[in-house]
């Protein structure tokens, strides 16, 4: 237990009372729509036992949560959002309940901190397994921008890339020629040059609805509104990425070995990117972990996309993919060039096995 006076702790139960109630109640109006809407028995009893574990860890902070309740007093009852009023669907009560579900679950675990440490790290792993039910549920908003079907390709715009090409001639040539999903890379620019950059690189993507992903920093993406973040070993953890960014963020992550991989948190993650697949003109110091490790993980991970990168040219491309890769992911084979012209050489091979 932190070092709190009796007013801070009666503060932070009656946040934990509130909270563990509206998680509660969510959780409860999701179980009756995976009952009666979808007629889904596992989902229902995934919401369910999620339900009774939050009840349990409540209880495990102690009589205080109830002893403190100030229902009347409560500023709360009467401060609404428009949106609290009014539901479109069915499926928009499904959003509004999932929404509540993990922010209430977000506030028990940075509150429970203060209380039990261990307890709050159960709170951390629901808000985790409600993420993965949401998705079970199918309810991501059509207006999403997603990580594309496979194979597609996935273009790293290395800002230290040499080359004369405009940043606006790039991104037309890259996206003219096919790409899938689009990497922002800098690793000397300025933040404000950064934050200007992607925001144009966001703008030309919208219209072809191509993801933009941030290298290295969470704070940029959600600043940006970029769609996602892409970290490495030494960057935040995908968990921290997650709680910043939300569910409908996409969040990958590389691994050069399986020790890296068995260390990372699936649940947080959208895509894993494996690498160097060989040896690359780019990172001409990455360790080589070969096809051999595409197909471990992909034996591992049956539903997550795997992007590889790391050398890969048009004469190896068709090993990668046959070795298990959904995406790849390219620099220098892109960049350096004529890129609308590369771009469209990848695209055609891959395009091939979609047929």
């Amino acid at each position: 237990m932190m070092n709190m006076d009796d007013g801070e702790r009666g503060t932070v139960e009656r946040i934990l009372d509130a909270n563990a109630n509206r998680c509660a109640e969510g959780l409860r109006v999701i179980e009756e729509l995976a009952r009666f809407e979808r007629k889904d028995e596992t989902l229902q009893r995934s919401m369910k036992r999620i339900r009774h574990e939050v009840r349990e860890a409540v209880r495990s902070f102690g009589a205080g949560l109830l002893e403190n309740r100030d229902s009347a007093r409560d500023v709360g009852r009467t401060v609404t959002s428009q949106n609290e009023s009014y539901r479109d669907s069915v499926d928009g009560v499904a959003h509004a309940n999932f929404s509540r579900v993990q922010e209430a679950l977000r506030v028990l675990e940075e509150y429970g901190k203060l209380i039990d440490p261990g307890i709050s790290v159960r709170f951390k792993a629901l808000r985790f397994e409600v993420y993965t039910v949401q998705k079970d549920f199918g309810l991501e908003d059509p207006q999403l921008i997603r990580i594309p079907p496979a194979p597609f390709l996935y273009a790293i715009v290395d800002r230290s890339f040499p080359g004369p090409e405009s940043l606006e001639a790039i991104l037309e040539a890259l996206l003219a020629g096919g790409i899938g999903m689009i990497q922002y890379r800098a690793k000397e620019i300025r933040p404000d040059r950064i934050r200007e950059e992607l925001e144009r690189v966001i703008d030309a993507a919208r219209s072809r609805r191509v993801p933009v992903i941030v290298n290295d920093d969470p704070s940029m993406a959600l600043e940006t509104g970029a769609h996602g973040v892409h970290l490495g070993r030494d960057d935040p953890s995908v968990e921290t990425a997650r709680a910043l960014l939300g569910p409908e963020a996409i969040i990958g992550a590389t691994v050069h070995s399986i020790g890296e991989f068995e260390d990372l948190v699936l649940e947080a993650v959208d895509y894993i990117a494996v690498g160097s697949v060989f040896e690359s003109p780019t990172k001409k110091d990455a360790p080589v972990c070969g096809l051999g490790f595409i197909s471990s993980i992909r034996e591992q991970v049956a539903g997550l996309p795997i992007v590889a990168i790391g050398g890969i040219d048009p004469e190896n491309i068709d090993s990668v993919l046959d070795a298990g890769a959904d995406g790849i992911a390219l620099v220098s084979a892109l960049l350096q060039g004529d890129i609308r012209k590369n771009s469209f050489t990848f695209k055609q091979i891959i395009d091939r096995r979609s047929d």
